[in-house]
């Protein structure tokens, strides 16, 4: 059996700084998600003439809101990256030139270790036994690997279906004025630009709907520039890049599935409260891998392990970028999972899939929206990016320009592609 350890332990601290793969920002000094109060919770605040209205009403139509009156729930800004996942099993690590000795990295998990969400979570434990160390917070998070969509990063998912939440609410306040969001630097400096809605726009279409697509597109487009950022050696703790994890097989297909999943939690309108909205992310997580087939936990190994050597090396110790030898590059609606393919799968592994997830299981297509109806969303909000002096430096940026939108990504990402084939071979953007 292991033990937890918190991360404030100073040896722990001392070694794992020099891991790039841990997201330590704002988890020193964060309490419990269950011993603290909620970080925002609405409740209607009735006047009088509410209760006449209620008290005198002879049908259901006349209790109805005016949607432009309703609620709108503070969300604060996110601000923690959760401390997890490179692509790969029971990874090794070094501090520089040095392997940190007895270190290995478990993050293949079953539904089953799923714990419940916490919007914004940062809090990080180890867990030590004789063959691994694991580290996690109460989320639990790690990756799965499902029959119709690939790997899935449990904590990718959570972390933007955090950001689409925030983006909805911040867009439902200001839809009619506009506003500017600074968001926390992530190689270079990053701020959402929302236009003021036309008034005859939003006496057409619901608010409420119109905000909650502006944010699933622009959170997708945030979710690119965190792979390019960190492809070009961004990292979340300084001096410790994480190239290894830029547009790794299962990333931008966990982000959008985050953001669906949140897409869908704000329609119902069950965000009114951070423990209602924590609730149902856990609750809709597993449903969505549930939908998408998530196999034993066991069966999430020997598939990490059957694209050993193809789309990552088990040989090589975190953070090296080579670590991970396959990149997905698509950036494009609809998104499509990398599935195990059956040359790489060992007859073992065929039958177990086969068990679980049928002859020939169709790939999972997870599409998202640029428009909503006759409205275009990238005439309405945009991402706004000055990269840091290290990234301006480095191919395409010159070129391209120290100051970017998602409108330049396609070429961004077109020259990750030829730098990614250069350094691991032809094939290294494709699954086999």
């Amino acid at each position: 059996m292991g033990d937890d350890l918190p991360l404030a332990s100073g040896r722990n601290v001392a070694v794992l700084r020099r891991i790039f793969i841990i997201g330590l920002t704002g988890v020193l000094g964060v309490s419990l998600a269950c011993t603290r109060a909620p970080r925002w919770r609405m409740v209607d605040q009735p006047t009088p003439e509410d209760a006449g209205i209620a008290l005198k009403a002879a049908s259901l139509t006349q209790l109805s809101q005016d949607p432009k009156a309703q609620a709108i729930p503070p969300v604060p800004i996110r601000r923690r990256l959760r401390p997890c996942c490179a692509f790969g099993a029971d990874l090794a690590a070094k501090a520089g030139p040095v392997p940190v000795p007895a270190f290995r990295l478990g993050n293949i998990l079953g539904r089953d270790d799923l714990g419940p969400h916490t919007y914004d979570s940062g809090i990080l434990h180890f867990r030590r036994s004789e063959q691994q160390t694991v580290l996690l917070n109460n989320e639990k998070n790690g990756l799965i690997y499902t029959c119709r969509g690939g790997f899935i990063d449990t904590a990718h998912v959570r972390d933007y279906a955090d950001w689409s939440l925030f983006f909805g609410t911040e867009f439902a306040r200001n839809l009619g004025t506009g506003a500017t969001i600074t968001l926390p630097d992530e190689g270079g400096s990053r701020t959402i630009i929302l236009k003021p809605v036309e008034p005859d726009l939003l006496a057409h279409y619901d608010p409420t709907l119109v905000a909650i697509a502006l944010a699933g597109w622009i959170t997708f487009e945030l979710s690119v520039w965190h792979e390019i950022a960190t492809w070009f050696w961004w990292g979340s703790v300084p001096g410790y890049p994480e190239k290894v994890s830029a547009f790794s097989p299962e990333d931008l297909y966990s982000n959008l599935i985050g953001i669906k999943l949140a897409t869908a939690i704000a329609h119902r309108r069950l965000t009114r409260s951070e423990d209602l909205y924590n609730e149902n992310v856990t609750t809709w997580l597993l449903q969505g891998i549930d939908y998408l087939g998530v196999v034993p936990k066991e069966a999430s190994r020997e598939a990490m392990r059957a694209v050993d050597g193809t789309w990552w090396d088990s040989s090589k110790r975190l953070p090296d970028p080579t670590l991970v030898l396959r990149r997905d590059l698509d950036i494009e609606s609809p998104q499509v999972p990398w599935l195990v393919p059956d040359s790489l799968a060992t007859p073992a592994l065929r039958e177990t899939l086969r068990k679980h997830c049928g002859k020939d299981p169709a790939p999972a297509l997870l599409a998202y929206r640029s428009s909503a109806a006759d409205i275009v969303l990238s005439e309405l909000v945009s991402l706004r990016i000055t990269v840091s002096d290290s990234i301006a430096a480095q191919s395409p940026f010159p070129r391209i320009g120290r100051v970017i939108t998602q409108e330049d990504f396609p070429a961004i990402v077109a020259a990750i592609r030829e730098q990614n084939r250069d350094e691991f071979g032809q094939d290294a953007d494709r699954p086999d």
